[in-house]
Protein backbone atom coordinates (compact mmCIF):
# COMPACT_ATOMS: atom_id res chain seq x y z
CA UNK A 1 0.00 0.00 0.00
CA UNK A 2 1.87 3.55 -0.79
CA UNK A 3 1.92 6.19 1.99
CA UNK A 4 0.18 9.10 2.59
CA UNK A 5 1.48 12.25 0.34
CA UNK A 6 3.71 14.78 1.99
CA UNK A 7 1.96 18.54 1.72
CA UNK A 8 4.78 19.04 -1.07
CA UNK A 9 3.78 16.50 -3.02
CA UNK A 10 -0.06 17.36 -3.10
CA UNK A 11 0.55 20.42 -5.03
CA UNK A 12 3.16 19.27 -7.42
CA UNK A 13 1.26 16.82 -9.32
CA UNK A 14 1.04 17.82 -12.94
CA UNK A 15 -0.97 14.26 -14.22
CA UNK A 16 -3.46 12.65 -12.46
CA UNK A 17 -5.57 9.54 -12.78
CA UNK A 18 -9.37 8.99 -13.70
CA UNK A 19 -12.16 6.56 -13.73
CA UNK A 20 -13.06 6.48 -17.72
CA UNK A 21 -16.34 5.97 -16.47
CA UNK A 22 -19.06 8.57 -17.26
CA UNK A 23 -19.94 8.77 -13.31
CA UNK A 24 -16.49 9.29 -11.85
CA UNK A 25 -16.25 12.91 -10.01
CA UNK A 26 -12.84 12.63 -8.58
CA UNK A 27 -8.93 13.02 -9.54
CA UNK A 28 -6.32 10.76 -7.97
CA UNK A 29 -2.59 10.45 -7.75
CA UNK A 30 -0.84 7.97 -9.81
CA UNK A 31 0.39 5.05 -7.82
CA UNK A 32 3.83 5.54 -8.03
CA UNK A 33 4.54 1.21 -7.22
CA UNK A 34 2.19 0.11 -10.10
CA UNK A 35 3.40 -0.50 -13.53
CA UNK A 36 -0.58 -0.18 -14.61
CA UNK A 37 -2.69 3.03 -14.89
CA UNK A 38 -4.13 3.10 -11.49
CA UNK A 39 -4.83 5.37 -8.23
CA UNK A 40 -2.45 5.17 -5.48
CA UNK A 41 -5.74 4.94 -2.73
CA UNK A 42 -7.65 1.95 -2.67
CA UNK A 43 -10.06 2.81 -5.27
CA UNK A 44 -8.89 0.39 -8.06
CA UNK A 45 -9.40 -2.28 -5.13
CA UNK A 46 -12.99 -1.59 -4.97
CA UNK A 47 -13.65 -1.07 -8.79
CA UNK A 48 -11.66 -4.05 -10.28
CA UNK A 49 -13.83 -3.73 -13.25
CA UNK A 50 -13.06 -0.28 -13.70
CA UNK A 51 -10.47 1.39 -16.80
CA UNK A 52 -8.06 4.21 -15.61
CA UNK A 53 -6.42 6.73 -17.58
CA UNK A 54 -3.80 9.43 -16.89
CA UNK A 55 -4.96 13.27 -17.31
CA UNK A 56 -3.36 16.55 -16.43
CA UNK A 57 -4.57 18.45 -13.66
CA UNK A 58 -5.37 21.28 -14.99
CA UNK A 59 -7.36 20.45 -17.73
CA UNK A 60 -9.50 18.52 -15.53
CA UNK A 61 -9.36 19.73 -11.93
CA UNK A 62 -12.22 22.25 -12.48
CA UNK A 63 -14.51 19.48 -13.09
CA UNK A 64 -13.33 16.97 -10.81
CA UNK A 65 -12.98 16.78 -7.40
CA UNK A 66 -9.52 15.69 -5.51
CA UNK A 67 -9.75 12.57 -3.58
CA UNK A 68 -9.64 12.96 -0.79
CA UNK A 69 -7.81 10.32 0.53
CA UNK A 70 -3.96 10.01 1.96
CA UNK A 71 -2.11 8.18 -0.05
CA UNK A 72 -4.18 10.60 -3.29
CA UNK A 73 -4.56 14.27 -2.27
CA UNK A 74 -5.95 14.33 1.06
CA UNK A 75 -4.48 14.86 4.51
CA UNK A 76 -4.69 12.70 8.05
CA UNK A 77 -7.83 10.70 8.21
CA UNK A 78 -9.68 11.85 11.46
Amino acid sequence: MSQPASPQQRVDVETAVRNRSQYATALHRQDPDSDDVQPACPEADYREDAEWTDVPVAAYAGHYGMCGNPECFGGEWR
